[in-house]
């Protein structure tokens, strides 16, 4: 039974049967069909039309503002090593707090697992990459663009379609486990690497000055 009722997203209140009215509102909890209501299931349509212009506002200030800061970007030089993983991560909390929040509430905890990580992971590999170009000179600052306003689709459209899938009571799709699998994996291998390469780097420094100092 679902914890909040779905007129009134009041909590309901813990019992052993199963609650027929909410007790504050006193409106139905089970809908036509015998199945219980969900908060998803009155409010999908206002949640889909308020995601999609809330994704046009988000899109047309915050490209303007990635190409912004990918001009800035190649004059940094060496802060450029700072400023390019603060867009990703700049990036993900904005889509997570002026994006997606509202809907990411709607969904169960299974489907708001998988969302959390897919698009932490996305944004590592792809944000990575395509902001990692924003060091090139003046066409640094289009790829930026082009990575924010990428990125900002495929998040809105990944909602929009686990939004629907709520709605209609369907599980997680097989490809959304497969995706998330393949990620955390190639990133538990990329950082294994890195800190072996960083130890054999260290070890090798540290055998070349002792030989130094001899």
């Amino acid at each position: 039974m679902t914890t909040l009722c779905p007129w009134c997203l009041e909590r309901l209140p813990r019992s052993g049967e199963p609650l027929v009215h909410c007790p504050r509102c006193s409106k139905a909890l089970i809908g036509e069909d015998g199945r219980e209501l969900r908060p998803i299931d009155l409010r999908y349509q206002l949640l889909k039309d308020a995601q999609e212009a809330q994704f046009s506002r988000f899109l047309s200030i915050g490209t303007a503002v990635a190409a912004g800061v990918g001009l800035v970007v190649p004059l940094a030089h060496v802060g450029a090593a700072v400023l390019v993983p603060l867009m990703v991560v700049c990036h993900l909390v904005a889509v997570r707090f002026f994006l997606i929040r509202d809907a990411r509430r709607y969904v169960g905890p299974a489907r708001r697992f998988f969302s959390r990580w897919i698009t932490r992971l996305s944004f590592l590999w792809i944000g990575s990459i395509g902001y990692g170009f924003s060091v090139i000179p003046v066409a640094g600052a289009a790829i930026a663009a082009v990575t924010f306003a990428g990125l900002t689709w495929l998040v809105h459209n990944y909602v929009l379609w686990s939004l629907e899938r709520e709605r209609k009571r369907m599980p997680l799709a097989t490809w959304e486990r497969v995706v998330l699998v393949v990620l955390a994996v190639a990133t538990v291998i990329i950082l294994v690497v890195v800190v072996l390469m960083t130890a054999v780097v260290g070890w090798s420094l540290a055998h070349v000055l002792e030989w130094a100092g001899n």
